[in-house]
């Protein structure tokens, strides 16, 4: 049996430990001095990228396998470790992954890289990009009001004053056909700046008057004070004015014949008006104007009978103006 002897101390090599050190990066031999121990970090910095090291080491470990094939098909034959490309990937905040779902996230520093990067080009409030001949460019601020137009293929949008287009429509749920089961009507008048309203020729289960309430919070409830309306009346007879809970539509009460149009107006702000003619008979004429005295803007107009009698018979429509 062998005997192993020790060496002398003589005969011993030096010992380089906690001198230098000998290694290889790449395949190539560095000789560097050795590295002294780490001590506890002194800066909030170094315990903010201590903390990020390993967060980032720990992703990197669980990536995804779509992510993990693209890294190594990258550091094939480079000397590189995948996991170095996704810490760089990640260090540049352009890291993206997927969920067991198929769903891409992002890292929400991107947000603010890329919107830093976008300030190159406009730092404008409000500023847009559309792409010029050239590259994408900031067209020049438009005024209050204006639009970005399309100019045509292959010219870039413009500032425009678009026309105001206004249009006229029946309201929702008319014209109506009177069938003797109701005593009101309820118009949603919510989204005009004036409605018209015709009567033509109603009859009544019985001999009464047509009139009008408004409301100003989407129909819950109607404007009924002793002093809510003034109504002004005009005929060749007489003329006068009064403070009353509703408007008054009809020339008198009557079971035939009521022929009324009136005009709502200034429906969506301040005080709302109206203005029109009524009529029951071949010799019976009268106009009808008037104001609120409350303030809009009005939500819904309510047509009722004084006494709750039913609409009978004849046409009513609505025609509302909107921008």
């Amino acid at each position: 049996m062998a005997v192993l002897k020790g060496v002398t101390r003589s005969k011993r090599q030096p010992v380089y430990s906690g001198k230098f050190m000998i290694d290889t990066v790449r395949g190539v031999l560095r000789v560097r001095k050795w590295p002294r121990k780490r001590g506890t970090p002194k800066s909030a910095a170094q315990l903010y990228w201590i903390d990020w090291f390993r967060q980032a080491n720990r992703l990197a470990k669980y990536v995804d396998g779509a992510s993990a094939a693209r890294a190594i098909e990258i550091t094939a034959k480079s000397g590189m470790y995948p996991r170095d490309i996704l810490l760089a990937a990640m260090r540049g905040r352009l890291y993206t992954w997927y969920d067991q779902n198929g769903k891409v996230w992002n890292s929400m520093a991107a947000i603010q890289d890329i919107s830093d990067s976008l300030d190159v080009l406009a730092q404008n409030i409000g500023s847009v990009l559309v792409r010029a001949a050239d590259r994408w460019r900031a067209p020049p601020v438009g005024n209050t009001g204006e639009v970005l137009t399309h100019k045509g293929p292959g010219l870039p949008p413009e500032w425009a004053t678009v026309a105001a287009t206004l249009v006229q429509e029946y309201l929702t749920g008319t014209p109506i056909t009177p069938a003797g089961t109701v005593s009101e009507y309820f118009l949603d008048v919510s989204l005009y700046a004036s409605v018209v309203v015709t009567l033509d020729f109603i009859a009544l289960a019985s001999s009464d008057s047509i009139k009008a309430q408004f409301s100003t919070d989407g129909g819950a409830t109607y404007h009924a004070g002793a002093s809510d309306y003034f109504n002004m009346y005009v005929s060749s007879a007489a003329e006068s004015t009064a403070l009353a809970t509703s408007i008054g539509l009809s020339d008198a009460a009557s079971a035939a014949n009521h022929a009324i149009m009136l005009e709502f107006l200034n429906l969506r702000a301040l005080r709302s008006s109206w203005q029109g003619m009524c009529s029951i008979s071949s010799s019976s004429a009268r106009s009808r104007t008037g104001y609120t005295k409350f303030a809009g803007p009005i939500t819904h107009i309510r047509l009722f009978t004084t006494g709750a009698v039913n609409f009978s018979s004849g046409n009513i429509k609505a025609i509302g103006l909107r921008g």
